[in-house]
């Protein structure tokens, strides 16, 4: 199985272990629908070490909806359920740490006056399994 990127497990995670409703986008925040989340690979907040397997790779949500307290709202189920959340295995990773970089965060209005916000967070991950020259930690 190929490797995904981190916005696709957690989006996998949001939808099918939290149950989060408010649909969610990867990459690219589509015109409509007007209330929705879209999740944003965002690099790394930590050099990965060379000889370890472990990785620290950053995203960025944001919420879309047509009133600030929808938006809101829909970040803050979706924060609550990342931030600090049990290790767990999605696809060929093991994510191991959760954390915010950032708070929920007002990004202003898009040009269809629709409310944004956004949040940061750091992840710390392994592989699921072992098969490359890095070492397991």
């Amino acid at each position: 199985m190929a490797q995904l990127p981190p916005s696709y497990d957690i989006r996998d995670i949001l939808v099918t272990v939290d149950s989060v409703s408010t649909p969610i986008y990867i990459d690219r925040e589509p015109v409509s629908p007007d209330e929705c989340i879209t999740i944003y690979n965002s690099g790394s907040w930590q050099a990965s070490n060379p000889k370890y397997l472990v990785n620290y790779p950053s995203i960025q949500i944001r919420s879309r909806a047509n009133t600030a307290t929808l938006a809101y709202n829909n970040l803050l189920e979706v924060f609550d359920h990342i931030l600090g959340r049990a290790a767990l295995t999605r696809n060929t990773t093991r994510y191991v740490g959760f954390y915010s970089e950032t708070d929920i965060f007002e990004l202003g209005r898009d040009d269809n006056n629709r409310a944004l916000y956004a949040a940061n967070f750091n992840l710390v991950t392994e592989p699921a399994s072992v098969s490359q020259h890095r070492s397991s930690i």
